[in-house]
């Protein structure tokens, strides 16, 4: 059970090891990078990206519960978040570290595109320069399913699974916007 944000990381580290909490990037083995914006600008580029993610998204976590790791990154983190339509009262537990980083952390008993989208809107507009947008960096992760998900800009989104069938699920079905790495 998940009562502190020190819960939270042993967990973390129990389910995925002592891999890095700000990009999945470096990880090799049973991680997925799609491309979300592709060739678009501007609004199109947007939607392309969210619309995307939110297919990603619903393979990935539907009917699922849902953990968000969100750094953030400047003081404006949350308020930018808030601004931009998550509400952060609707999660099921919430709990936030301050050190180093501020680390917001919140669980929903099941995902929901609507209840998320704010977090995804932000993050795809921050690079775009356009509003909605937060500094925020996200783990969305479901810790049954051992799989997290990172929106790291516009340009793209990272799949981790410790399952190979996941990730061959998720790659099988969206193959076309796999990006070799």
């Amino acid at each position: 059970m998940i009562k502190t944000s020190e819960d939270f990381e042993k967990l973390f580290v129990e389910k995925f090891g002592d891999i890095d909490r700000t990009t999945l990037s470096n990880l090799v083995n049973n991680k997925l990078r799609f491309e979300l914006g592709a060739e678009e600008i501007g609004l199109k580029r947007f939607e392309q990206a969210l619309d995307r993610s939110y297919h990603i998204f619903s393979e990935c976590f539907r009917g699922s519960p849902i953990w968000l790791r969100i750094i953030l990154w400047d003081k404006q983190g949350e308020i930018d978040l808030k601004n931009a339509g998550l509400v952060i009262e609707n999660a099921n537990s919430s709990l936030k570290r301050i050190g180093e980083e501020e680390v917001l952390y919140l669980y929903f008993k099941k995902y929901s595109q609507a209840i998320l989208s704010p977090v995804m809107t932000s993050i795809i507009n921050y690079e775009l320069a356009q509003e909605p947008s937060a500094n925020i960096t996200c783990y969305f992760i479901n810790f049954e399913k051992s799989i997290i998900v990172n929106i790291y800009d516009d340009r793209g989104v990272d799949v981790y699974a410790l399952s190979r069938q996941v990730i061959a699920t998720v790659s099988n079905k969206f193959h076309k916007w796999l990006i070799d790495i």
